[in-house]
């Protein structure tokens, strides 16, 4: 209701950061970074991620300050996530899954191109450091989301016929509304896909086994769909 009084009474900038800051879930370094200016593209920004907990009805915790959060912190999480990152060999893909590939590394590369540049920065150009750390953060979930699908691949032989869309002629609400979509379907598909292992770890005739595998394959490409949208629709968000 606190959400939905902000947008009806003129959304005001400053009012809007200490709501969205006591929102659960809401990301400190996007309220740090809203602090930092009050720019046309943060007060975007801004509307964007209020406009999610408008749909959604999130709770609201009390306020909490922090100003412990050192910008390394910022840094840690690429770290974490590059760490645990594995790259196949063209040879062990097909020709089809060879351009999603050669794109999971430039990301690598432009990520640790990223990182280097963060950490050149002068400790005043915390604004700056707060940009570089969501690009960072965008390219890694681009590059895991890359993974699952060569994953996929290397572990049952099987491409899974999943592709970009264009979503470049949705208007900003109708981005957060296709946002909230996708992750409601993509929490469905995984209940689904539980459900199918579950069933399979049973003593099913062979028949019943292969029509539950051949729904599992087809369930996993929908769900890896709908992760990639979803992944490409936080980017044109974040980006806007």
């Amino acid at each position: 209701m606190e959400i939905e009084n902000w947008f009806k009474n003129g959304c005001d900038y400053e009012e809007g950061i200490s709501l969205y800051a006591t929102l659960k879930g809401h990301s400190k370094n996007l309220v740090r970074l809203f602090c930092l200016k009050d720019s046309p593209r943060n007060r975007e920004k801004l509307k964007y991620e209020l406009e999610k907990h408008r749909t959604e009805s999130a709770p609201v915790l009390s306020m909490v300050e922090d100003n412990s959060q050192p910008k390394v912190n910022l840094q840690v999480n690429s770290e974490a996530k590059k760490s645990n990152q594995h790259f196949y060999r063209l040879n062990q893909l097909p020709l089809e899954l060879h351009p999603l590939a050669i794109k999971q590394r430039s990301d690598y590369q432009t990520a640790i191109s990223l990182k280097l540049q963060l950490n050149d920065l002068h400790p005043d150009e915390e604004g700056v450091a707060l940009e570089l750390c969501l690009q960072i953060e965008n390219l890694f979930d681009s590059i895991e989301e890359a993974q699952k699908i060569l994953s996929y691949y290397i572990e049952h032989k099987v491409v899974l016929d999943v592709s970009p869309r264009d979503f470049n002629s949705l208007t900003p609400a109708q981005l957060v509304k296709r946002q909230l979509n996708k992750r409601s379907s993509i929490t469905k598909l995984k209940g689904r896909i539980k459900g199918y292992h579950k069933k399979l770890a049973t003593n099913l005739p062979l028949a019943e086994q292969t029509k539950t595998n051949t729904q599992l394959q087809k369930t996993t490409e929908r769900l890896m769909q709908h992760q990639l949208e979803l992944q490409q629709l936080n980017e044109m968000i974040n980006n806007k």
